[in-house]
């Protein structure tokens, strides 16, 4: 068997990584052998992204940079694959011939054969059809970098015509995986170890629309929450329109879905969300909140906006400032507007907010939600929260990180790694704006309650098993 090592590098967002995990998992199958070393590779791939300009740039340099490699060693493979080799797949087969395979976004499951054909025929190969869908690949269950949590696809593609951004053409339409194949592949996770998933899709609670009636995000929650070992279920992203009340129902009636709720507005100007055409005003994203709240008073919301879209007013940008205080958001991923060629919003808009405007707006929006993020992590100094362990601190060797079942980040002393993929008690000493920093308790003295309380030790979020 021909055992050929791959290295896999990925960009963008949650479902990339995903998409790269089943990447993996077929290459493997096939015989190939995953490396984390680039230099002992022979083939090369790129799982890319073009939502934004900057991710954009980031993965031509690198491919720029392949040439070299390929220039030294013509044996070796390299293949884009993704969102950038679905938009751009003519260019980067007729102006950078030292690309090999340019492989889709629907096209990913037989990657090892698109590769076999390269190496066979040496040619290259372009497949960006809709032949091989990535979800009927069988997840090597050693594919994912966190023991205990594991990212499942429920939806591919996007329907929804918001002017700006260029998924619906990088993925194609909406198409729901069935409730048995979903409900299969996260038992098959949890026998692994896997206590915690998160569901995705780009507009991941328009799910089901397509399939048998009555099937939603709703029911395929109620299915999963039947799972004994699995202790968390959360999902991601969601659109305001598609925010139902049998969904809401759903996640007030199942405890162990996430109480954080990340729910894009883009911008808080209605004048703005029309342009954007995200089929909502303001005042209907409010409303949405509060019935939410009002189900599930302990919800923490997670936001996304654009700085600087075409026509966006300095009224239209206070308006964005407003929505971050009136909801008091936990978190917010706030980015400059870019012109995507093929939207709507590149193609007709004129891209009239000038860059330095554009800058200022994004850090006003980032500093906003800063100082709200600050204040609501104090006011959990004191508590103790379960969170789960995910491994040790990016920036200091003394401490381990882990998060809460409300996706907030908590650093504690540790040097047990044992402590990995385990829930355990923290209880809050200090708030930073982005993470939380306590000390362990000790488990065998703390008994959880009913209603999620840690008896003696403060208030904790989730429940346990």
């Amino acid at each position: 068997m021909d055992r050929r090592k791959f290295f896999l590098l990925t960009y963008g967002c949650q479902m990339n990584k995903l998409d790269s995990e089943l990447i993996a998992s077929r290459m493997i199958q096939a015989g190939f052998e995953e490396t984390e070393r680039e230099e002992e590779a022979q083939v090369l791939l790129l799982n890319t992204c073009s939502i934004r300009e900057s991710a954009e740039d980031r993965v031509w340099g690198r491919i720029g940079a392949m040439k070299a490699r390929k220039k030294k060693d013509p044996e070796v493979i390299i293949g884009v694959l993704g969102c950038m080799a679905q938009e751009h797949k003519v260019f980067l087969r007729t102006r950078m011939p030292h690309i090999d395979v340019v492989c889709g976004t629907r096209e990913f499951g037989r990657i090892d054969a698109l590769v076999r054909e390269s190496i066979e025929t040496r040619k290259g190969v372009i497949a960006t059809g809709e032949g091989g869908n990535g979800d009927l690949v069988q997840r090597e269950l050693s594919c994912r970098p966190m023991r205990a949590q594991a990212f499942v696809n429920i939806i591919r593609g996007c329907n929804m015509p918001c002017t700006y951004c260029i998924v619906p053409a990088t993925r194609g339409p909406e198409v729901s995986r069935p409730v048995d194949a979903i409900r299969e592949e996260v038992e098959r996770l949890v026998a692994d170890g896997v206590t915690e998933v998160t569901l995705l899709g780009q507009t991941v609670n328009a799910y089901g629309h397509d399939l048998e009636r009555g099937t939603d995000l709703a029911l395929l929650l109620r299915e999963l929450h039947q799972i004994p070992a699995l202790r968390r279920i959360s999902f991601v992203t969601s659109h305001p329109s598609f925010l139902t009340p049998r969904l809401m129902e759903a996640m007030a009636a199942l405890p162990r879905v996430s109480r954080y709720f990340h729910l894009p507005a883009q911008s808080g100007s209605n004048q703005v969300l029309k342009a954007m055409k995200r089929g909502y005003t303001r005042e209907r994203y409010l409303a949405r909140i509060r019935d939410l709240k009002g189900l599930i008073p302990e919800m923490e919301f997670a936001c996304d906006f654009i700085a600087g879209f075409p026509g966006e007013t300095e009224e239209d940008h206070r308006q964005s400032l407003s929505l971050i205080e009136e909801v008091g958001f936990s978190q917010s991923f706030v980015f400059k507007y870019s012109p995507r060629k093929g939207t709507v919003s590149a193609d007709y808009l004129r891209d009239d907010v000038p860059e330095e405007v554009k800058a200022r707006r994004n850090q006003e929006l980032l500093q906003t939600q800063e100082r709200v993020s600050l204040a609501r992590n104090r006011a959990q100094v004191g508590e103790v929260r379960e969170i789960l362990v995910e491994g040790p601190s990016k920036t200091r060797k003394d401490r381990y990180t882990g998060r809460t079942a409300r996706n907030r980040i908590v650093h504690f002393a540790n040097e047990d790694p044992n402590l990995v993929g385990r829930y355990v008690p923290v209880r809050i000493v200090e708030a930073q704006a982005h993470s939380l920093i306590g000390v362990l308790q000790e488990e065998t003295r703390t008994v959880l309650e009913g209603d999620g309380v840690l008896a003696g030790k403060g208030r904790a979020e989730g429940a346990s098993q």
